[in-house]
């Protein structure tokens, strides 16, 4: 096949464009504070750019070699903006620590330690690919649901990647904190000039980051199997973004190179309609980790992660204990039973945070995305929710840290 020279920039242009963005990743990769010589990994980085310099030249004509249909062409713009998105969620973590870093050095080298000590425990690598199994296997459950199994992959993928973290952030705040504190290893940080303010934030945002780099992870994977599970069920081409069509119905671009923007442009659009899906289920990671860590200043690890869970179910059944008891003092309001169910429920929901709010109802996981501006205010108000409850879940822990005896 013969490639103008237009087409040949844009699709170099798209690979040297992933070269680009894993610089950041790659450039913390190769010189971390452990490193005894940085000449050499010089010398290895350089030669890795210039290799991939040379690649994102003749990797054109080779890809259009192979592939030269317009499924298999737009699968490829697809698995594209997969693997880009994965490179950006790396670059995002490195950036993020970078700057904190910067604006806080003790707790942000706190978080940091906690972060990398998280990452690097066998829980984090088990747990995760027992929730990829789960995603995995999950297109392929028959539901019996008449023909709405894509919904239930829908919502059973977000509740996994949601567990995964809870239960790993939850290990991870008894281990990196309790076990510290238990072990005298707090002693030691506290004799340096960090106060315990420092220390229990530092390790709150350690923990929390390794849970969401978890379940972003999980999300590009997450994504894919939407579409496999889209392309199973249907059996018909996805349809691509209407936005996109338009714009190029009025280029001048090769039809090769129009069927590979069409892929990408689909994922940009899958990921921008499951991405809420992904907030509202990591702003309840975040509730449940700030508990977990404030339990830790106080509670071994089996007490923590068992009070954890028992919070995550009650905070769930909540709304239908409420409505039970509204229902029977309704029904018989001099009963003892009535006051008693009704009492106990107004306790839960005054004390217990609304993990109700934060789950991925039908308007995420239906056919049809909800209305934009609506719906944004919806999830800004409840991630507002989220983090007000975050912020004192973590004072509490502060106030039982405070008056913990370290010695």
């Amino acid at each position: 096949m013969n490639l103008s020279f237009q087409q040949w920039m844009i699709e170099s242009g798209f690979v040297w464009a992933q070269f680009l963005v894993a610089i950041p990743w790659m450039l913390t990769l190769f010189f971390s504070e452990n490193s005894s010589s940085d000449k050499p990994k010089s010398s290895a980085l350089l030669t890795t750019l210039v290799t991939m310099f040379i690649l994102g030249g003749i990797f054109p004509p080779i890809f259009h070699t192979f592939l030269q249909e317009t499924n298999s062409i737009e699968t490829a713009g697809r698995v594209y903006g997969g693997v880009f998105q994965t490179q950006l969620i790396l670059d995002t973590f490195v950036l993020t620590f970078f700057i904190l870093l910067k604006i806080w050095p003790k707790g942000g080298a706190v978080a940091q330690a906690a972060f990398r000590e998280g990452i690097r425990q066998p829980m984090f690598w088990l747990l995760s690919s027992l929730a990829l199994f789960a995603l995995l296997v999950s297109p392929f459950i028959p539901y019996f649901t008449f023909g709405e199994d894509l919904i239930m992959v829908k919502e059973l993928g977000y509740d996994t990647i949601m567990l995964a973290a809870v239960v790993f952030g939850t290990l991870a705040a008894s281990i990196s904190v309790s076990e510290e504190i238990e072990g005298r290893t707090a002693v030691t940080l506290m004799s340096k000039p960090i106060s315990r303010r420092q220390f229990l934030l530092g390790k709150f945002v350690g923990i929390l980051l390794s849970a969401f780099l978890m379940s972003s992870i999980l999300f590009v994977v997450f994504q894919s199997i939407l579409l496999y599970k889209h392309w199973l069920d249907r059996m018909d081409p996805v349809a691509n973004p209407e936005w996109i069509k338009l714009f190029l119905s009025n280029s001048t671009l090769p039809s090769e190179t129009k069927d590979l923007i069409n892929g990408l442009a689909f994922w940009i659009q899958h990921t921008l309609e499951t991405f809420p899906g992904l907030i509202l289920s990591f702003c309840q990671v975040s509730v449940l980790v700030s508990i977990s860590v404030s339990l830790a200043t106080r509670l071994p690890m089996v007490v923590n992660l068992s009070t954890v869970l028992v919070i995550y179910f009650l905070a769930h059944l909540t709304p239908v204990l409420v409505a039970i008891g509204e229902k029977s003092k309704a029904t018989d309001p001099d009963s003892p039973v009535s006051r008693l169910l009704g009492f106990m429920a107004g306790v839960f929901d005054l004390f217990l945070p609304g993990l109700e709010f934060f789950r991925v109802g039908p308007a995420i996981v239906g056919d049809t995305p909800p209305d934009f501006i609506p719906f944004a205010i919806y999830v800004l108000s409840v991630s507002f929710y989220g983090l007000i409850y975050t912020t004192v879940a973590l004072i509490v822990g502060l106030i039982l840290f405070e008056d913990r005896d370290l010695a």
